[in-house]
């Protein structure tokens, strides 16, 4: 009788505390379908009265360059944080040296670091080697400044892993290569995803460099595109809002496909200590 009416107070403190959270949530999806006339009253948690679904074919037609963009830019971006990351992570834990407490700590800094500090410095490297305004400068910068957190996330799930196994490896024969993409990276999997969504999603949703390296549309991501469509001289915020809503669906379809390795990865740890 304890645990059912702890349960139901659990639940009623859980729903009371989303409220904050959803309601921006609500606001963005009924803004989304509302005309100009109703955005201008400014009444933005009143329903609307009719659904105005033009708003995201005028929304999706001024971010569809953009939603390419990022994806050309994300996919390979994050491919290769974790690739490195990894193999980063694999040889600072798996191998015992004596510069490998200070890389880790260089890299746990590097990580929580505000990129906004580079910002000069990147766009004088870009200028350099003609890489500004490309689709190859923004993979390259953003491998750059997401390869600290992925290289300390995969770092953190292979610290659960005995070093027994390399050790047993080494004694029959494998290779520490080997080793890495026969044995470590198939056992890794779910950590391994878990940290490909959070650089994908960093990656994906970053705003400023999209605006600094770029010029024009052709390769902006699409996050920049998405501030512009306010308007410069009236708020258009109902189609704003319906472009936030298209914007949201790509990493939301990744959390929602890939949910039971992400979970795992993040329980990974707990179940090895248990």
């Amino acid at each position: 009788m304890k645990e059912r009416r702890f349960t139901r107070i659990t639940v009623v403190l859980l729903l009371l505390l989303s409220i904050p959270w959803l309601l921006p949530v609500y606001a963005m999806l009924t803004t989304s379908v509302k005309t100009q006339a109703e955005v201008a009253g400014q009444q933005y948690l009143q329903l609307p009265e009719t659904l105005n679904w033009s708003n995201y074919v005028v929304a999706f037609k001024a971010l569809k360059q953009g939603l390419l963009n990022s994806i050309i830019i994300t996919i390979p971006a994050t491919f290769l944080c974790i690739f490195f990351g990894s193999l980063g992570g694999y040889f600072l834990t798996m191998f015992d040296f004596k510069p490998s407490q200070l890389i880790f700590f260089g890299i746990v800094v590097a990580s929580f670091l505000p990129y906004q500090i580079v910002v000069i410095p990147i766009t004088r490297f870009l200028s350099m080697f003609n890489l500004l305004n490309s689709y190859s400068g923004l993979i390259l910068i953003y491998v750059i400044l997401n390869l600290p957190m992925g290289t300390l996330i995969t770092a953190t799930f292979f610290m659960k892993m005995p070093k027994s196994i390399l050790e047993a490896a080494i004694i029959d024969g494998c290779k520490p290569i080997a080793f890495y993409h026969r044995i470590l990276i198939p056992l890794s999997i779910p950590g391994l995803i878990s940290a490909a969504i959070l650089v994908f999603v960093q990656v994906y949703n970053e705003f400023l460099l999209g605006i600094v390296v770029t010029r024009g549309p052709q390769v902006k991501p699409v996050m920049p595109i998405l501030a512009e469509l306010k308007g410069s001289q009236i708020a258009q915020w109902h189609i704003q809002m319906a472009g936030a809503v298209i914007t949201a669906l790509i990493p939301l379809a990744v959390f929602i496909f890939l949910s039971n390795y992400f979970i795992a990865g993040l329980t990974v740890g707990y179940a090895s200590e248990e």
